[in-house]
């Protein structure tokens, strides 16, 4: 037992100073952290604290191979910090890859199966081709357009940008709920943080964020849509992330579309977006995190894909419900969470585009409505897990694995230190907006605006922590039955996650979602790119290859060459 603890230390030791030497390097290389720099600054204190929150998780149910989970993990935020450090060198591709592959380590600890291995697989192969564009920038001149376009799909790419999200449902399905919240903590809002320090500064030419806003907008319809009525919980908040991920690309877009613009109006929109865009930065990062960790904990436990086998699981974990449903709380906009700051504010900057002048807001408004739907949706998605997985008591006759104390405080540890910035940051955000990098985007009436919210947030914790502190409540007298039309004639709450998005699916997921759960859209992209590769076969029999058929191959070969050749030239024609 002893010689585990030391282990279990020096293991903490490891992941912390990998996770922590990238900021000091970056403090002691006399970058600018607050200034241009800021956006590398927040990213690795976010990978900092989130990878001390994944690998106290990983203290609580991996039993296999936790010194191998450990040195994944010590390499994973050391690669993380050197791609935020390398800037325009070669560094930074090879940097993304050895982070990439360093997650063969930290899946160890999860039986390897099917699910695990395309979960793998895909994360490498969004990784892989990221690189490509990443190695084309590096190589390009500096203030080179073309540079710049290929960080942008490289970044896009990687981020899980609408269109671009093939891969991320896939690493959900089988990666490992620690692991899964590393990323979306960390991973997924990296490329989002270099945009903002290698891209909007030197691109204000609104046609690639006139590009980038729409698709934006379609991509947070479509996650919240196909989020709500997913069966499988991990895939749910895969598609949850990539409306959150475009929510984050809208707000970048709405900045960069009027940075240069000359009206007040506009340039308003310009600044407040993007303080939006690091408020709602925050919270995707410690609220989907808490999500990934609490709700791929219960799939752990239950070893199931489907959300209503997994109800009441929760509980097992021995810990309140109310405690386990703080990322559900943010995600559902109540009082005292960055997420009511989030949703609150954007409801704020919607208005103030409400009272534009026509001729000014029409490129936004029509977008709206997508926008608010797939929002709206995509916090229903969170509801529903929790009231199903952590409110509504299981089935006695369940099994799990073994369940301790030990396990359940480094749970509690886990959530809990990212439940405290849930709560903690709404009250902080008045002071983090008079940050130098911060303030000089801040309106007077934006300000007013934060600070009334804020106040809310301080009041509505400080009436919690009463109810904890002297326990005012009721007591129940009569229980009365419960059931959400599963036949369960328990006392206790029983509310199965189908209970919310069947009464819809006929009506509005039939569109996105087929009958057994898989995404339409996605499905048919899929299906598309299979036929794309399959197309040789038209060309080239299965059969034994006669040497006539030679020519066929060389054929192909020449027509992809010449292809090549012509893209290579059409990108000097502007030289010659």
């Amino acid at each position: 037992m002893e010689v585990n603890r030391k282990f279990s230390l020096l293991s903490f030791i490891l992941v912390g100073l990998s996770a922590l030497l990238p900021l000091v390097i970056f403090l002691q290389s006399g970058a600018n952290p607050l200034g241009d720099d800021f956006p590398i600054l927040l990213g690795l204190m976010l990978q900092v604290y989130i990878g001390l929150s994944a690998f106290m998780l990983v203290q609580s149910y991996e039993t296999d191979n936790k010194g191998k989970v450990a040195v994944g993990y010590a390499i994973f935020w050391a690669s993380l910090g050197v791609c935020y450090l390398a800037g325009k060198s070669i560094l930074l591709p090879v940097a993304l890859e050895i982070a990439s592959f360093s997650t063969i380590l930290i899946y160890s600890g999860t039986e390897f199966g099917k699910k695990q291995i395309e979960s793998l697989g895909s994360l490498l192969l969004a990784s892989g081709i990221s690189a490509i564009f990443l190695a084309a920038w590096v190589f390009l001149p500096t203030g080179d357009t073309r540079g710049l376009v290929f960080l942008t799909i490289a970044l896009l790419l990687k981020s899980g940008f609408s269109g671009f999200h093939i891969w991320l449902p896939k690493v959900n399905e089988g990666g490992p709920s620690h692991a899964l919240g590393a990323f979306a903590g960390a991973l997924e809002i990296f490329p989002l943080l270099l945009f903002c320090r290698y891209v909007m500064p030197y691109w204000e030419d609104p046609i690639l964020y006139q590009v980038l806003f729409p698709l934006a907008a379609l991509g947070v319809f479509f996650g919240g849509i196909t989020s709500f009525f997913h069966k499988d919980p991990k895939k749910a908040l895969a598609y949850s992330s990539i409306e959150s991920i475009n929510f984050l690309w809208l707000c970048l877009s709405i900045a960069g579309m009027f940075q240069s613009a000359e009206d007040q109006d506009l340039i308003f929109l310009s600044k407040s977006f993007h303080l939006l865009f690091f408020i709602s930065l925050l919270n995707h990062s410690f609220s989907k995190t808490f999500q990934l960790f609490s709700v791929g904990l219960v799939a752990r436990l239950r070893n199931s894909s489907s959300t209503d086998d997994m109800k009441g699981i929760g509980r097992y974990i021995g810990i309140s419900p109310l405690w386990m449903g703080l990322g559900t709380f943010s995600y559902a906009v109540i009082p005292g969470t960055i997420g009511f700051i989030s949703e609150s504010t954007y409801l704020f900057l919607n208005a103030k585009i409400l009272d534009m002048p026509l001729g000014r807001s029409v490129f936004l408004l029509p977008a709206m409505i997508f926008i608010f739907f797939g929002i709206i949706l995509g916090g229903f998605t969170h509801i529903r897990l929790y009231m199903s997985l952590f409110l509504s008591n299981p089935d006695p006759n369940t099994r799990l694995p073994e369940w301790n104390s030990t396990k359940r405080f480094w749970v509690l540890a886990s959530v809990g230190s990212l439940g405290l910035m849930i709560f903690l940051l709404p009250i902080l955000l008045p002071f983090i907006l008079m940050l130098p990098p911060l303030a000089p985007y801040v309106d007077e009436s934006f300000r007013e605006w934060i600070t009334s919210l804020a106040l809310v947030s301080g009041v509505t914790l400080a009436f919690i922590l009463s109810l904890v502190a002297f326990k005012w409540a009721h007591k129940i007298n009569k229980r009365k039955f419960w059931d959400c039309g599963n036949g369960y004639l328990g006392f206790e709450l029983s509310i199965p996650a189908s209970v919310f998005s069947e009464p819809l699916r006929n009506s509005l997921g039939r569109y996105f979602l087929t009958k057994e759960g898989r995404s339409i859209i996605d499905q048919n992209f899929l299906d598309g790119f299979h036929k794309l590769l399959d197309m040789g076969k038209y060309f080239v029999s299965k059969e034994e290859q006669e040497d006539h058929e030679i020519s066929k191959y060389l054929a192909i070969s020449s027509i992809f060459l010449i292809a090549i050749l012509s893209l290579l030239i059409l990108g000097n024609w502007g030289k010659i």
